[in-house]
């Protein structure tokens, strides 16, 4: 066998043998898991989650969830894809501790149910988070929710049924109901936004903010943290 079709072979061998380990490590995590067969699901689901992302033995991953790079999930952190399907969250986020993930019933017996999801690019989904977002401690995001890029979810905070545009900061113990909360808004700390009047007028980012790109300091440390913790396993 000619060398060059040695090391395609050899390849592919060590691909092949690197899934089915990779496989086998994840799902012998014990707070990464698939979600159980149901009515409106009947295929078991095990979360995806890149490899250079920090999983905290004590968070808990179940079903059809996407993580990708880069990602930092501190203690208690609870991100449950068995109800509300499809959640992904994107690269370089944070899912901070005690945060919780989930959502209502998007699917039944294969068909979509579309008053219960998010659309990104036509595909459904329970939960879309995008890159550079924090979720800060004990906040929850309960599908259908979709939070653009470079958010600030602050601690406490509830996020359901609502969109979250790109740069928005949701200060801490607010509550966003049934609106769209536009691009480089800001919601005060304990507010309740439950009408979409209310969030049309909410002020905008400015360099005199007192959190004006405090997301992206928070965002820098969880990927230092995430790469560090990573190291050590």
């Amino acid at each position: 066998m000619k060398s060059k079709s040695k090391w395609i072979v050899g390849s592919s061998l060590a691909l092949f043998a690197g899934q089915v380990v990779g496989s086998w490590l994840l799902n012998n995590k014990k707070n990464v898991q698939e979600n159980t067969e149901t009515s409106f699901n009947l295929i078991k689901d095990y979360p995806t989650i890149h490899p250079t992302s920090f999983l905290h033995p004590q968070s808990s991953v179940i079903g059809q969830v996407h993580i990708g790079e880069q990602v930092f999930i501190a203690p208690f952190a609870s991100i449950r894809g068995d109800e509300g399907l499809k959640i992904l969250i994107g690269n370089r986020t944070s899912v901070q501790d005690g945060a919780v993930l989930h959502g209502l019933k998007n699917f039944e017996y294969g068909s979509n149910i579309t008053q219960n999801s998010v659309f990104v690019k036509d595909e459904p989904f329970s939960i879309y988070i995008g890159e550079r977002v924090t979720l800060a401690h004990q906040c929850q995001v309960h599908g259908p929710a979709r939070i653009d890029q470079d958010v600030f979810v602050g601690m406490q905070s509830l996020v359901f049924n609502s969109y979250i545009h790109e740069g928005a900061v949701l200060e801490p113990g607010c509550r966003v109901i049934d609106v769209t909360i536009p691009k480089q808004r800001y919601v005060s700390a304990g507010r309740i936004i439950t009408r979409q009047e209310e969030a049309d007028r909410l002020p905008e980012i400015t360099p005199d903010y007192r959190y004006y790109q405090f997301n992206q300091k928070v965002t820098d440390v969880n990927q230092e943290l995430a790469f560090a913790y990573r190291s050590q396993q």
